[in-house]
């Protein structure tokens, strides 16, 4: 699955270029890919990308030829009919809707998505358009975080209209300040547009999370190469420099031979730790593992996790009791880490960790095995907001939140 930067890059032919975008904007149900999945389809026909792997980008990529020839934006809705043999849908049987602009070559709006192709993946940005019916209005908005909500209004007034934009700067500014993907609504009973409804499709990244690896050790090598797939970026410490500088370890964004506690003070001064940061504490060394987890379990991080085994583990507790750490704190610590997978190998005990981090991501994660669940599989992802649902959204959240 590709977001629409990917999709840029994937393709360079693009640039210079008329194409169109197909964006998957809503879901209900099981669909294939997520809120954000773009596709384009190029004026010779070519298709960069894919909005469900088969089931609709046939018809996608009809709809968008149609789209670049009478060069104005649609939506349309792909569902799941059982009846209708000549019905295109999704085989999962969820529903998705799929907003499709057309660029025109040398186009304001292409030379946007030129500039935004350009921009390092890493580098935080959030891209805002509207999606209702007929509408193709973008703008690009570097380093979302920082801003205000006055200062989100002022750049969405070309979308929302100077009415609209301090309400939609409002419900746009929890998506634009976490990173995060979804549809905001303006209706005419909050008063915000007086020309209807009004869709914005708000696609905002943060710099990446990081993963922070501790042990310069077989099953850290593991773990450090799957930090990228999702999507972290990763640093390794170990104060024994004739382990931690071994070649192997190279795929890590960072290394440290710090000591544990020293470095991750150093970072909590130097405010390069937040609450998307994970912490995966693999040295299996009383003298390392303590004094770093008594600093880790006082700060406001997404996942802390040690490894060990039940008698370290017991072992562990103590000496953090004895350290004062409170009852409350110790219980948020994933020890032993990771998933039970019966995991055998470096690369297997990994895996099991970096599930483990994911399903701590939401509180809707069983971690069970799917064919003992009922219900969609895909449930309660946060994206939407309406008016109402916004009043209870925080204006301009001081710190994101990894979802």
């Amino acid at each position: 699955m590709l977001n629409l930067h990917s999709a840029l890059n994937t393709s360079m032919a693009a640039v210079g270029e008329s194409f169109a975008v197909a964006t998957i904007v809503d879901t209900r149900g099981s669909t294939p890919h997520p809120r954000g999945t773009s596709m384009l389809i190029h004026e010779d026909g070519r298709i960069t990308g894919s909005l469900s792997g088969g089931c609709i980008d046939a018809a996608v990529h009809t709809a968008a030829l149609e789209a670049m020839v009478q060069g104005t934006s649609r939506r349309e809705h792909y569902g799941y009919s059982p009846t209708d043999p000549f019905a295109t849908g999704l085989m999962c049987g969820g529903e998705v809707d799929v907003h499709i602009a057309p660029f025109d070559a040398g186009s304001s709006m292409h030379r946007l998505l030129e500039t935004y192709a350009s921009l390092p993946s890493a580098e935080p940005v959030a891209l805002v358009r509207r999606i209702d019916a007929g509408s193709s209005d973008w703008t690009l908005i570097s380093d979302p975080s920082t801003l205000s909500v006055s200062d989100l209004a002022g750049l969405l007034a070309p979308l929302a209209g100077e009415d609209g934009s301090p309400h939609a700067a409002r419900l746009s500014c929890p998506l634009v300040a976490a990173g995060r993907t979804g549809v905001i609504k303006l209706d005419q009973e909050s008063g915000s547009c007086s020309a209807g409804a009004v869709e914005l499709f708000v696609e905002s990244r943060l710099a990446p999370p990081r993963m922070i690896v501790f042990g310069a050790n077989s099953y850290a090598e593991e773990l450090l190469k799957l930090a990228p797939a999702l999507g972290y970026s990763s640093t390794l410490c170990d104060a024994r420099a004739a382990f931690t500088l071994q070649p192997r370890f190279g795929v890590a964004d960072e290394i440290s031979t710090l000591w544990p506690h020293d470095y991750l003070a150093g970072e909590i001064a130097a405010r390069r730790v937040d609450e998307r940061t994970v912490l995966c504490v693999l040295t299996h060394d009383p003298k390392f593992d303590i004094p770093l987890l008594a600093l880790a379990l006082g700060q406001p991080l997404a996942y802390v996790g040690a490894m060990g085994s039940r008698t370290s583990h017991e072992s562990r507790m103590r000496e953090l009791r004895a350290a004062a750490v409170p009852e409350k704190t110790l219980a948020t610590l994933h020890s032993p880490i990771g998933l039970d997978l019966q995991a055998a190998t470096p690369g297997e005990v990994a895996i099991g960790i970096a599930a483990e981090i994911i399903a701590s991501r939401s509180p809707l994660a069983t971690g069970s095995a799917l064919n003992t669940l009922s219900g969609p599989i895909h449930g309660g992802v946060p994206g939407n907001l309406s008016a109402n649902e916004a009043s209870h959204q925080p204006a301009n959240p001081e710190a994101p939140a990894w979802t």
